[in-house]
């Protein structure tokens, strides 16, 4: 299903369900495409920072970045019903993947009921308090054993400024909107 923006939201038929931003470009902390007071939510990990500009996940279409940082993957998740300047940071949650080394495949869906699941490896989640689990096939056998099943950790961020991250962190990069969508699983 094709989402239009978030305006739309309301026209919409529900569940709905969505692919996440893999392959996200971004830019350097000196670029003139990003205004000092536009929000971003921005991420440190292995002393690399990166800012995802809010605006950027405020539509249904594009509300997971599913991004990889020296590594390790990192996908950002945002609920986007609610106007950017309601406590944002109330609505988003980053994952990152300790285990792997390849982007997550997660998206987003809206349940009949309004709320917002995240999916990951064709299992639904609440994008909100849920514990989130990934299977890495180790031996490469196809069979999901106990020990190839990790937990996805909770990664700290912060909402804020452009202008004031980028003084906090001027060797940042920062993303604002480009990429591929990738593909819902099957089942869904």
């Amino acid at each position: 299903m094709k989402l239009g923006p978030l305006e739309e939201y309301e026209e919409m038929d529900m569940p709905w369900i969505t692919a996440g931003i893999i392959k996200p470009q971004t830019e350097p902390a000196d670029t003139d495409q990003i205004q000092p007071n536009q929000k971003v939510i921005g991420i440190t990990l292995k002393n690399k920072a990166r800012a995802y500009l809010l605006a950027a996940l405020d539509s249904v279409e594009r509300t997971v970045v599913n991004d990889v940082i020296d590594g390790t993957p990192v996908s950002i998740t945002y609920y986007p019903m609610e106007s950017l300047e309601n406590e944002p940071e109330k609505r988003v949650r980053v994952f990152v993947d300790e285990h792997g080394s390849t982007a997550l495949m997660m998206g987003l869906m809206g349940t009949g009921e309004g709320r917002m699941k995240i999916f990951c490896q064709e299992k639904e989640y609440f994008q909100l308090g849920s514990k989130v689990f990934v299977w890495h096939d180790a031996n490469e056998d196809g069979q999901e054993d106990p020990d190839e099943i990790f937990q996805l950790a909770d990664l700290e961020f912060e909402v804020m400024d452009w202008g004031d991250w980028k003084k906090n962190h001027p060797e940042t990069d920062v993303y604002l909107g480009k990429g591929s969508l990738g593909e819902t699983p099957p089942g869904f």
